[in-house]
């Protein structure tokens, strides 16, 4: 198993990391809010949605399997914040695809955590259809947290772990050119 490197030490075969990162979130996140605005009769906001995430997973930063293992998942948790506040743990399923898209070690993972205990906190406090809104804003922001503390954890066990001195060029954005400095 290859140690774990941050993403932007990774070669991409096209475009930018950054740009590639922005655009994909972006889309993403324009996506999940164009579903979440669907009803009866706004239908285009669900195809629009679904397509805007689709594009966003897919332009993200990663390894082609991951983005393309996440975009059933992804879907399907967007489609059913549809159901309101008792759906929010759905949240807890895009952060999920968002680390395994990021390429996030395991134990980062405990950040979905927060998103879990979100949703049933907020089940219990949100019964009508206009407090959904409070959840989708409170479900966003949590997951947006996680998604920074799974970022926190990441760099945190990275640091812990023993490095060689032989691979670390490579592995944190070297070239192989400079192995012959070594």
């Amino acid at each position: 198993m290859t140690p774990w490197t941050a993403p932007l030490a990774r070669r991409h075969r096209w475009g930018n990391y950054r740009a590639r990162c922005a655009t994909g979130l972006t889309l993403v996140v324009l996506g999940v809010l164009a579903t979440i605005l669907t009803s009866t009769y706004s239908l285009h906001f669900l195809v629009a949605g679904v397509c805007l995430q689709l594009a966003g997973w897919l332009v993200l930063p990663g390894a082609l399997w991951r983005r393309l293992a996440v975009v059933v998942p992804a879907l399907a948790s967007s489609i059913l914040l549809l159901g309101g506040a008792d759906f929010n743990g759905a949240f807890a399923a895009l952060l999920a695809c968002w680390l395994l898209v990021r390429h996030r070690p395991w134990l980062s993972y405990l950040a979905v955590i927060p998103s879990i205990a979100m949703s049933f906190l907020l089940k219990e406090q949100l019964n009508d259809y206009e407090q959904n809104w409070v959840g989708y804003l409170i479900g966003f922001a949590i997951a947006a947290a996680g998604a920074w503390l799974a970022w926190w954890l990441a760099g945190w066990i990275n640091a812990r772990k023993p490095r060689s001195r032989h691979v670390s060029s490579i592995e944190y954005g070297g070239s192989p050119a400079d192995l012959n400095r070594i």
